[in-house]
């Protein structure tokens, strides 16, 4: 792998973190426990203000930087440009899935169920993009026979975040706005599952 597009980013998102953990904490550990108990995340959007939004911002920014380093775990070896380039394209996925969303909601006269989607979409991402910092890090500085065991972990760990995401939006929207669930499951399926089941799919084939 190469490392000096890996190390940039991971220096990035180091920082970032290092920001959350002295000036948010309070509020970026409610946000990953939100991604785990639904009581949380009530907590989190009734505190919504000038701070939660400037974590939301920071931990979207951490988001894009840490996944990207996950999907670049797929490379034995990666050239800088190649970095930057999936990190853009990480980029436009989550900007279009919050777009597409939000015009959903607009177009049905949903707002607050394009909120709430959002909210609960990118919480699970935003969470788990925190706690997998560690093994990249790990990745990174272990030798190369070591480093699959963390790959393995990670791979894992999505599929823990992603089976929570699924769980709330599918509660939610259910059991909150009474939705079909045809609906729940197509949106499931196109904006959440496929996008995964590919990244996925790099892994292992």
């Amino acid at each position: 792998m190469n490392g000096d597009g890996f190390f940039i980013l991971l220096t990035i998102s180091f920082f970032l973190i290092g920001i959350l953990r002295a000036y948010y904490w309070s509020y970026a550990s409610l946000l990953v426990l939100g991604s785990i108990q639904y009581r949380y995340a009530s907590q989190y959007l009734r505190l919504e203000n000038a701070l939660t939004q400037r974590v939301s911002m920071i931990t979207f920014l951490i988001m894009i930087i840490n996944i990207s380093l996950f999907i670049n775990l797929q490379q034995s070896v990666i050239s800088v440009n190649s970095f930057f380039e999936i990190l853009l394209y990480i980029f436009l996925y989550f900007s279009s899935k919050f777009l597409v969303i939000r015009f959903l909601g607009n177009i049905f006269l949903k707002k607050e169920l394009a909120k709430l989607t959002v909210f609960f979409s990118f919480i699970s991402d935003r969470s788990f993009a925190i706690i997998i910092f560690p093994f990249l890090v790990f990745v990174y500085f272990v030798p190369y026979d070591l480093d699959i065991y963390f790959v393995y972990m990670l791979i894992l760990l999505s599929i823990i975040f992603m089976s929570l995401k699924i769980y709330s939006i599918y509660k939610i929207g259910t059991n909150s706005f009474g939705l079909i669930p045809l609906y729940i499951f197509l949106y499931l399926c196109i904006l959440e599952i496929f996008p995964f089941v590919l990244v996925a799919k790099g892994f292992f084939y």
